[in-house]
């Protein structure tokens, strides 16, 4: 089977190769940025975007939205991680949770949808917490994972291999359950 995925993200599009490919799914990008309302949550945004282009594009289309929520604050970053870290850095962001609860999880939002269809959306959430510093600045990753530790483990996301990590993100498991959905629905 064949999937189009529909992200500019090339970190989002190598998880998704590596962890469908299992299940014998081929995934292709379309390169494609997705109008994200900031006040939609995650699982409206995954929605709203798979059945936009599914449409536009005539074709079964796949989007991925994914947000980082800290305990310490209420629905922050959420789904606006990529525009947070763009304003506040490792600094400010890490600053923000100095003498507070350092809980995160990340929640993923697969959406997928057939032309003139409905969407679907699966979740997958890994829990974990917030470090001190940010590691691995070398490291070619998306920037929360050089400051989250999952759950059970003792390194961040960016010390872990891809393997590693495409075994427990949260990503990994919207994709796995998109996956268990395609096959028992055969398309």
């Amino acid at each position: 089977m064949k999937l189009t995925f529909a992200t500019q993200n090339k970190h989002k599009f190598q998880e998704a190769k590596a962890v469908l490919g299992k299940y014998n799914i081929h995934v292709e990008q379309l390169n494609v940025e997705k109008v994200e309302d900031k006040e939609k949550s995650v699982h409206e945004i995954a929605k709203s975007a798979a059945e936009q282009f599914a449409n536009r594009y005539k074709k079964p289309i796949m989007v991925d939205d994914t947000g980082i929520f800290f305990k310490a604050y209420s629905n922050f970053p959420g789904a606006n991680p990529r525009l947070m870290f763009e304003c506040l850095g490792y600094e400010g962001l890490l600053k923000l949770l100095a003498g507070k609860e350092r809980h995160a999880y990340f929640l993923c939002c697969v959406g997928f949808c057939m032309p003139k269809k409905k969407p679907v959306v699966f979740e997958g959430k890994l829990e974990g917490n917030i470090t001190l510093v940010p590691f691995n600045m070398e490291k070619d990753v998306m920037p929360y994972e050089r400051i989250f530790v999952p759950k059970g483990a003792t390194k961040t996301l960016s010390s872990m291999t891809r393997e590693q990590k495409n075994d427990i993100s949260h990503r990994a498991k919207a994709f796995e359950k998109l996956a268990a959905f395609l096959k028992k629905h055969q398309l």
